[in-house]
């Protein structure tokens, strides 16, 4: 395992010259909003000026690049979201992604407009993530959790429509515009025209969703019925969550995606079942 400060442009290009990557999936983020308000420069270094550093590591060196973004580029007000709906983050989280976006698109994008068949990057812009965990905190799917180990009286967000998804489910999607990229020169430019895709110049954006809608506190039952907890203890609160804004309700349409052979395959209580054996009593 090689590793790199992502915000060393040197140990970056370091790393490059040693490797040459055909494709680079570019994942890393500080991606909790209320971290990004309380430390602004650090969230800006990480997913603005290293994604911007890494997108010239893969033009210099001919690599493909994805870019792994979020559903907080939206708004969450008139769902279903596109991939050429118009942006409009309501937090710094959200924004600091979009900008990284258009980073990449600035750097990449010329590759494309000299090569018009062959995209050098593409966009995938990724729901609430779920999966194996070291710790009930890593996730703020699973950190819900630890109100089942302490069953005291509480109230848990019912409010925002989120769209959960398997890690498994996210590697399946990245693999199939991997796939495609690698395919042949034009295997994403051919299918920028499928119902849903922009009609605009610019890298391909790709949507991805959990295939059901939870509130925290449906997610929370959910995990109590496969935990067979009785979870009374836990009311509904319908307000919005306090800290950074969060959207309402950010279901995208996953059609491109689909088109690349793509499904889902890890329905939620399969999955959080699974993530939260290792804690489960007994």
């Amino acid at each position: 395992m090689l590793k790199v400060d992502i915000k060393d442009p040197a140990g970056v290009e370091a790393l490059f010259a040693g490797t040459e990557p055909d494709f680079v999936i570019h994942a890393a983020a500080e991606r909790r909003p209320d971290i990004v308000d309380t430390n602004p420069s650090l969230a800006r270094a990480l997913n603005v000026t290293a994604t911007e550093t890494i997108a010239q590591a893969c033009a210099t060196h001919g690599a493909f690049m994805l870019y792994i973004s979020t559903d907080y580029v939206f708004d969450g007000s008139n769902p279903p979201y596109y991939p050429d709906s118009p942006t409009h983050p309501l937090n710094e989280y959200g924004s600091l992604k979009l900008e990284g976006e258009r980073r990449v698109a600035s750097i990449l994008d010329e590759g494309e407009r000299a090569y018009p068949a062959a995209p050098r990057a593409a966009i995938l812009r990724i729901p609430l993530l779920y999966g194996p965990v070291e710790t009930l905190g890593e996730c703020s799917v699973t950190e819900l959790a630890s109100l089942l180990a302490k069953r005291a009286p509480c109230a848990v967000e019912h409010w925002a429509r989120r769209y959960p998804l398997h890690v498994d489910d996210v590697a399946a999607a990245i693999m199939a515009i991997i796939d495609a990229a690698a395919a042949r020169p034009d295997g994403l430019s051919a299918r920028r025209s499928h119902a849903g895709a922009s009609s605009r110049a610019g890298l391909p954006i790709f949507l991805l969703s959990g295939p059901v809608a939870y509130t925290k506190y449906e997610m929370l039952m959910a995990m109590a019925r496969v935990l067979g907890i009785d979870a009374s203890f836990a009311k509904p609160d319908a307000s919005p969550p306090r800290g950074a804004p969060r959207p309402k309700d950010c279901r995208m349409d996953t059609s491109l995606i689909e088109a690349l052979g793509y499904k889902p395959r890890v329905g939620f209580e399969t999955g959080i079942g699974g993530a939260l054996a290792p804690f489960s009593p007994g």
